[in-house]
Formats: C-alpha cells, sequence, structure tokens
C-alpha cells in the first residue's frame, strides 16, 4: 500500500542538491546525504508545473503528454541560489524550475518508493490492555490531536472515542471529522436497536462472528461507525475487533497456495430484503484478499454470513472452501480478538476494508448508531490536514 502524502515537501533536511551528473536521456542528482536520484528527462518536463504548463495536482493542466517529444532533451541544467534545479528545454527553449524537496520528495528510485509505502501496524489480542483512546472534545478542540487519532486509524485501522455526547445527532458530527456520510437503504444513519421483530442478525441479541461490512455493495463502504447510546443492561455486548490484515500476513506465512487462492478468486456476497418501501436486491463479488500493484494487503473482504453459493467452477469449489476455512479460522480464533464494551458515550471508528468486528450474546436493550464514510473522504482529510499542519510549523 503505497503512499507518501506524509512526506514534508517544504521542510526536509536532505534536499541540497550537491552534484548534477548528465546522461543520455536523463539526469542523476547526488543529495547532500549521499543519497542519488536520477530523472529521465521526459519525466521532468512533463512534471513542469508552471504557468504555461498548468498543474494537474489541481486539475489545471494544459500540457499534454504528446505534445512532448519523446526524445526531448536538456540544453541548460543549473541549480539557483534558492537550491531549485533548473533546465532549459533545447528545441523551443522552455524553462522549468523544479523545488529540490519536491524533487526529493517524488524520488522514483527503489529505495525511496520503498520508504514511502504504508506500513500498517498489525495487531492481535495482546492489544486488549493498551487499546489507545481519544477524548472527543480534544480532538475537536486541537487538529494535531486530531490529526494523531486519524494517523491512527491509517495504521492500525481503527480508532475508539471517550465523551461523544449521548445525543442521536452526535453520530453525524463525529462522521463530519472524517469525511460525507454515505447514504444506502439504511439511509444514511442506522439505529441498531435490539428487537424481537429484526430485519437482519444485528437487531437481535445473538452473538455475531467478526466480518467487514455491507461486501454485497459495490464499492464496498470505507470507514464503519458505531456510537452507544444504551449499552445492554443485563450484561454481555462485549464489542471484538480483529485484524484482517494480520490474519492475512498469517495465510501468506503459512500456504502460499491458498493465499494465492484467496487474492485471486472472486467470492459472491449478496443481500435481499423485503422492505415496506424498496426491495433491495444487492451483488457482488470481491476476492478475500485484495493486493496493490506492490504486493502489499490492500484490503480484507471477510462476511461469512453474506457469502452467496460458490459458482468457482467444479476444480475450484474445494480448494477455495478449504482456503476459506483457514482464513476464517485465523479471524474467529481468540488470540486474534480485541475484545471491550462498547459503553454509553463512546463510539468506535474502524476501516472496513482492513478491520472486522463481531459482538457477543446480550440480554435486555441495547442501541447504536451507526454510518459509512468512503475511505477516499477520509484520506483526502488526513493529507490536508497533515499539509496545514506542516505548513504552519
Amino acid at each position: 500500500m503505497q503512499d507518501s502524502f506524509f512526506t514534508n515537501p517544504t521542510n526536509r533536511s536532505d534536499s541540497w542538491i550537491q552534484k548534477i551528473d548528465r546522461q543520455q536521456g536523463k539526469i542523476v542528482l547526488t543529495w547532500n546525504d549521499s543519497h542519488h536520484s536520477l530523472f529521465h528527462h521526459i519525466w521532468l518536463r512533463d512534471n513542469c508545473t508552471c504557468t504555461q504548463c498548468g498543474d494537474r495536482s489541481g486539475g489545471h493542466r494544459y500540457q499534454e503528454l504528446r505534445s512532448i517529444d519523446p526524445d526531448i532533451a536538456a540544453d541548460e541544467i543549473s541549480v539557483d541560489s534558492a537550491g531549485s534545479l533548473q533546465i532549459k528545454w533545447a528545441g523551443d527553449g522552455h524553462i522549468t524550475s523544479y523545488a529540490p524537496a519536491w524533487l526529493r520528495a517524488h524520488c522514483y528510485a527503489a529505495e525511496s518508493i520503498g520508504k514511502r509505502r504504508q506500513q500498517p501496524m498489525t495487531w492481535d489480542s495482546n492489544l486488549s490492555d493498551e487499546i489507545p483512546e481519544w477524548e472527543y472534545d480534544r480532538i475537536e478542540a486541537d487538529p494535531a490531536i486530531c490529526l494523531q487519532m486519524m494517523q491512527q486509524i491509517k495504521d492500525y485501522g481503527f480508532a475508539i472515542i471517550n465523551g461523544v455526547p449521548i445525543e442521536e445527532c452526535q453520530i453525524e458530527r463525529l462522521a463530519d471529522i472524517f469525511g460525507y456520510i454515505r447514504q444506502t437503504h439504511y439511509g444514511r444513519v442506522f439505529d441498531l436497536i435490539s428487537t424481537p421483530q429484526q430485519r437482519i442478525l444485528a437487531q437481535t441479541s445473538h452473538a455475531i462472528r467478526p466480518h467487514n461490512d455491507e461486501l454485497f455493495r459495490d464499492p464496498i463502504p470505507g470507514l464503519f461507525m458505531m456510537h452507544c447510546l444504551r449499552a445492554s443492561e443485563c450484561g454481555g455486548g462485549a464489542s471484538i475487533l480483529v485484524d484482517g490484515f494480520r490474519a492475512a500476513e498469517n495465510i501468506r506465512a503459512q500456504d502460499s497456495e491458498l493465499f494465492e487462492l484467496l487474492c485471486q478468486v472472486p467470492i459472491p456476497h449478496q443481500r435481499f430484503l423485503v422492505d415496506e418501501v424498496d426491495d433491495v436486491a444487492l451483488s457482488a463479488r470481491w476476492s478475500t484478499i485484495e493486493l496493490d500493484r506492490l504486493g502489499d494487503i490492500a484490503a480484507v473482504h471477510i462476511n461469512e454470513r453474506t457469502m452467496a453459493p460458490l459458482d468457482v467452477g467444479e476444480s475450484l469449489t474445494e480448494p477455495v472452501y478449504r482456503a476459506l476455512r483457514e482464513i476464517l479460522a485465523l479471524v474467529y480464533a481468540p488470540e486474534a480478538c480485541v475484545e471491550y464494551r462498547l459503553e454509553p458515550g463512546q463510539a468506535v471508528i474502524m476501516d472496513n476494508h482492513r478491520v472486522l468486528h463481531a459482538r457477543t450474546a446480550f440480554n435486555g436493550s441495547r442501541h447504536i448508531r451507526q454510518c459509512h464514510v468512503d475511505r477516499d473522504e477520509f484520506f483526502s482529510r488526513l493529507r490536508a490536514l497533515h499539509r496545514r499542519l506542516v505548513s504552519a510549523s
């Protein structure tokens, strides 16, 4: 999972160009820490952000790739008094300037790409004794505290927040920190109240196994939030979290063939409901483990309750069932589970593409309000907040 947005392109102590070596079609920069960065001429010309070429980062791009000569060459290369790289291009004499910190932050040497890859902090039941928690009033009052909490969600996949007012509107207010609430057939917010007249298992008092939410949707909801208004007064109802990334890595280490099956074979999920207003007929297919282009685990999609009948072909049916049994055994195991009790005034936010959630059985009544926010909005706000605080420091 590659992510470079925590690089500070405006204040890097290693971003001073010490030497420039010109080669055919490219240049090699040596930095003050002896790191080497190779940049191809075509890449440098394509990333010009002058007023004539425009800046694609904000969608204001005028230059088109086809307008650049694939054999473009630099006529003159220099470093100005501010340390910026200046290139005058052969042919049209166009001049491009690159801030050294920007170049270093976008170095595409293998070593630099590796350092920018996100390294999730995987966990198991040993985290139970030191679950990090956050205070709602501090998150709202201090952007730096809010950023730390959001970074925890990025690294660990979840956060627990205390002191959320016990009012029905508070989950909307909390969700506003992370993005926009996603509307579904449940509405913007779903009131999970235990009742004998349930539509889904979550509305009962039965135990629920660890799972990701809404795998019958495309796209799958990103962040899942629960705010407790009333906990069971008769005991039980403990919440459980499981790190799907850790289970996936364990499968990869134990059996590469089963791991490949879980990565490659899409599993069907469905939800059919007869509603007083609208009938629901949702269906989607997802691999149990999703990898990014670098082979890092990007998502885990597990929900035994919503799996539709497998239609993976005769030769794969038994191997896929074997692979599913293995990963289910890992995420259901007590040693994988972090258990806590969500009390009134507490909220939990989790990455639904990574963290599985569950609960134990309970007696009495319970009222949880829940909603979803898409991951792109969450990561956008995380990046924006980081940039704002870094630029102000």
